[in-house]
């Protein structure tokens, strides 16, 4: 018996020192696309861009699961192309993650002002008749998408969003200027260095044993119930939505 539970012991060791041996190496792979414009460039040519339209994620129906369609940085750009866009609209997307085996993953909003986006010329139906897929609200998509596919578009969403609404700087109110990965902005004219926000919330199950108190907004989808949450005020209290 002892002999069975120190084999067990071992196993988990290594599988516990494996998934933290790889969140490590993805990380600190991350950090560097982050910190270096040149290296995330070259990432980006054997890079995945997932797509966005007014911030809702581009889905594809496979069998009874959605899916999040991936595009190489060739087909983004002949998509572009055929959109009546520039290219250089890649350089308003962002990273948002990358593979086990370092393929980073990035993001881009087709409809979003960017420094370098121009109107599209082909319209949103359009457009998802020639990705053969679907814009869908990220919060009616997270019923349909699996943990992983969930998380990750929840992060781009997040960013895309923090982007289009810091566009310039609040001290001079000159446009601000991102570096490729998305991971900050800066003003040109006095150096200022602005990073994405992180906004503490709290969530709460009020609940009497068997039944819990559930909620709704009017922007909610038809059925689509919450438990209690808002964002956290400067002194700590909650304020709920």
């Amino acid at each position: 018996m002892s002999l069975y539970c120190g084999i067990a012991f071992r196993r988990k060791s290594f599988w516990c020192y494996r998934l933290l041996s790889t969140y490590i190496t993805k990380t600190r792979y991350l950090f560097e696309l982050k910190e270096d414009d040149d290296a995330c460039k070259k990432a980006q040519q054997t890079g995945a861009f997932y797509l966005f339209h007014s911030l809702a994620p581009l889905l594809q129906q496979s069998e009874h699961q959605y899916l999040p369609p991936q595009h190489s940085l060739l087909e983004l750009e002949r998509l572009l192309r055929k959109f009546g866009q520039d290219t250089q609209r890649v350089e308003d997307s962002v990273l948002i993650g990358c593979s086990e085996q370092h393929e980073a993953w990035f993001a881009l909003d087709l409809c979003l002002n960017g420094s370098s986006s121009i109107n599209a010329s082909l319209q949103k139906p359009e457009m998802e008749m020639e990705l053969k897929g679907s814009f869908v609200d990220l919060r009616k998509a997270l019923f349909w998408l699996n943990v992983k596919d969930a998380s990750l578009l929840s992060t781009a969403q997040a960013l895309l969003r923090w982007h289009d609404a810091h566009q310039f700087c609040s001290r001079s109110g000159q446009p601000t200027k991102k570096n490729v990965a998305g991971s900050k902005r800066v003003c040109p004219s006095n150096k200022i260095i602005y990073y994405p926000q992180m906004a503490p919330v709290v969530i709460t199950l009020v609940s009497d044993g068997t039944r819990c108190l559930l909620a709704r907004q009017s922007s909610f989808p038809k059925g689509m119930y919450s438990a209690l949450a808002g964002f956290c005020d400067i002194d700590y209290r909650a304020v709920l939505n």
